[in-house]
C-alpha cells in the first residue's frame, strides 16, 4: 500500500524492509543469547532475558508484515516516502483516525509481547 488508511497502512516500503532489518537483527540476538545459555556461557536463570530481543523482533516483524508503524501511531504521523521528498509524508488530523490508530498499535505491541512470552517460555522448557 502507499497510502494512510486509519488502524490498517501508515508506512510505506522502505520502512517496511527497516523494520525487517530490525526483526531480523533482534531475532538474531535472541538466538545467540539462548545459545549461550544453552552452551553454559549464562546461568540458565538469565533465559528469561531473551524475551527482551523477541518483543522487539515479533513486534518489529509484525509491523513490518502489516505495514503498521506502532511509533507513528503514537505521534500521529504517517510515512510513505521512498526518497527525499517529504510529500507522501504527514500527520493524522482526524481524531478518530488518530484513536483507531492507537488502539491498533496497542493491538500490535500485545501480540508481540505474547509471542514473545510463549517463545520464552518454549525455550525455557528446551534448554
Amino acid at each position: 500500500m502507499s497510502t494512510y488508511q486509519p488502524a490498517s497502512c501508515n508506512i510505506g516500503r522502505r520502512q517496511r524492509k527497516r523494520r525487517l532489518a530490525v526483526a531480523v537483527a533482534a531475532f538474531a540476538a535472541a538466538a545467540v543469547y539462548v545459545g549461550a545459555v544453552a552452551g553454559g556461557f549464562l546461568p540458565r536463570p538469565l533465559l528469561v532475558g531473551v524475551f527482551a530481543p523477541l518483543a522487539v523482533g515479533f513486534e518489529w516483524a509484525i509491523q513490518a508484515s502489516t505495514g503498521f508503524c506502532v511509533r507513528l501511531a503514537l505521534l500521529s504521523r504517517y510515512d510513505f516516502r521512498t526518497s527525499g521528498d517529504g510529500e507522501a509524508s504527514g500527520a493524522v488530523s482526524d481524531p478518530a483516525h488518530r484513536r483507531a490508530d492507537r488502539e491498533y498499535a496497542a493491538k500490535l505491541t500485545i501480540a508481540g509481547a505474547v509471542l514473545a512470552g510463549v517463545t520464552t517460555a518454549l525455550a525455557w522448557v528446551a534448554v
